[in-house]
């Protein structure tokens, strides 16, 4: 069984991921990174280079590959769970958690990101709210599909880890 960290850009995936993989003593893996690896260039790279839709396609393969391991917390990208065929993928080999914020928290954490965000590329920081809610409206079915949504504004990575602990448990897993 793994943990599936779901949400939009900024919502803490990553972050939180490692905490809660060291908290439970399992792995820690970042779909992104994962595509990286694979790819032999960054996500913007990839973007820039490839484009949008092939991407997507690194990230499910990206995906494909950790679904394989075991007791292993994964930040998914902010688009990977939005394909029924990914969203079945971590349903069937682990659990889902979504990383809830709301849109002005999200454009407040990507203002202070030093990371590159290819979909936030030409927006101004005053567009910034407006762009992310553009973005999350068609993702949002898929991120409610999560077996717990969790508000990332509200909740410690302590508060996380153990309600997330207790999900895993009650599906039959150990930790």
């Amino acid at each position: 069984m793994n943990i599936y960290l779901i949400g939009f850009m900024g919502s803490g995936k990553s972050s939180n991921g490692r905490k809660i993989a060291s908290s439970l003593r399992w792995t820690f893996a970042d779909t992104d990174k994962v595509v990286e690896q694979n790819e032999g260039l960054s996500v913007p790279e990839l973007f820039a280079q490839k484009g949008e839709e092939y991407f997507r396609k690194a990230e499910s393969r990206a995906l494909q590959t950790v679904s394989g391991r075991t007791k292993t917390v994964v930040a998914c990208g902010g688009g990977t769970p939005c394909s029924q065929d990914n969203i079945e993928i971590m349903k069937t080999t682990g659990v889902v958690v979504y990383l809830k914020l709301p849109v002005e928290a999200l454009a407040s954490r990507l203002k202070k990101s030093r990371s590159v965000r290819p979909l936030l590329l030409d927006a101004a920081e005053a567009e910034l709210a407006t762009r992310v809610e553009t973005l999350l409206a068609p993702r949002a079915k898929w991120y409610e599909m999560a077996d717990l949504i969790i508000d990332a504004d509200n909740e410690s990575t302590e508060e996380m880890t153990s309600r997330i602990a207790s999900l895993v448990r009650s599906k039959g897993s150990y930790l």
